[in-house]
């Protein structure tokens, strides 16, 4: 009996704890099934359950202090599932911040990059975070790392009615090939129509071999007709030269050119089907250009606010200074729930 009323104690500490705090556990899992179908491949057809397909599965800490009526001090510890690692425990997002109701919002840490934000709100198919939908929007971290993620930033963000505002300064890494940066985002809604665009630069001296700086500006258009979304966006990055090419990378990436173009229809309130087109054209410094062009068509029923499924399929071609590249296709079909 002592110990159940321990146990009930100790639980009702850490709820009142929690509550006072506003700490809230917060996750979201993607299961699904996916296909692929590749051709001139000794393996045609792989069927693989996986997660992640839609979605990238996490779970996390954010919470959020009140010190006066219009400021707080809040904060967001966020992991993947695929990392359990102590040391790469929260590798999605790790920062803290402050927040005035008149000012905005500061944050200092780990979090989604300025392009990434912008690049979420135009990106046709709504397939971000899909590893193998050519669909960076956001543009490219010289080539290397993709640029939807900044660690060691600060951040601002200013929101009203119509009007966001993003900006922020990643201080240079040496060690994690991290280049110093700064990016500033806006979006605008005018209407049934937003705008949005983003323009970032990166500097070359937290990693050595490379000279001059990376220049990445992302943008795009989402215009509402009744049950029509359509969207439109681009990306141009201009990348600094590597001046170190070895037998592992004989040449790296001088620019890299994105464009997307789709639209979403609601065909009911849980139910929405979804077509989009990307192309793609990589520019290498020694081995010429290459095109990419990726399909896709899918659909998300809604079980509930927290629950839905989707399906897409998608498809995949291009070439290589000339030569084809084998064509690659997937068909999905995924659950996903927030908790």
């Amino acid at each position: 009996m002592f110990k159940k009323c321990l146990c009930c104690s100790i639980g009702l500490g850490l709820a009142n704890i929690a509550s006072a705090n506003s700490v809230q556990l917060y996750g979201l899992m993607d299961q699904g099934i996916q296909v692929h179908f590749q051709k001139n491949m000794q393996h045609q057809d792989d069927i693989e359950i996986k997660q992640g397909n839609k979605m990238a599965s996490r779970f996390g800490l954010k919470g959020k202090e009140e010190l006066s009526p219009s400021h707080f001090i809040l904060f967001n510890l966020e992991a993947d599932t695929h990392h359990t690692h102590p040391s790469v425990l929260f590798k999605r997002r790790n920062y803290i911040g402050y927040e005035n109701t008149h000012l905005g919002q500061f944050t200092l840490g780990l979090q989604s990059s300025v392009g990434f934000d912008i690049a979420r709100l135009i990106d046709p198919s709504g397939l971000i975070r899909q590893k193998y939908v050519i669909d960076d929007l956001s543009g490219t971290l010289n080539g290397r790392y993709g640029n939807k993620w900044i660690d060691h930033a600060l951040k601002y963000t200013y929101k009203n009615q119509n009007l966001q505002v993003i900006t922020s300064y990643q201080i240079g890494n040496e060690e994690n090939k991290i280049e110093p940066n700064m990016a500033l985002g806006l979006s605008y809604q005018l209407g049934n129509t937003l705008l949005a665009g983003s323009y970032s630069v990166a500097e070359n001296k937290g990693v050595k071999h490379h000279q001059g700086a990376s220049h990445i500006l992302n943008g795009g258009i989402a215009h509402q007709i009744g049950k029509v979304n359509l969207k439109l966006g681009f990306s141009n990055s201009n990348l600094s030269p590597n001046t170190q090419q070895t037998s592992n990378h004989p040449a790296t990436m001088k620019q890299v050119q994105n464009l997307g173009i789709g639209f979403k229809y609601q065909a009911k309130p849980h139910l929405d089907f979804f077509v989009a087109a990307y192309r793609q054209k990589v520019e290498w410094e020694n081995t010429g250009n290459m095109y990419g062009n990726k399909y896709v068509i899918g659909a998300n029923y809604h079980l509930s606010k927290r629950t839905h499924v989707y399906g897409f399929i998608n498809h995949a071609n291009g070439s290589h200074s000339g030569k084809l590249i084998n064509d690659i296709s997937s068909a999905t079909v995924g659950m996903v729930h927030r908790f």
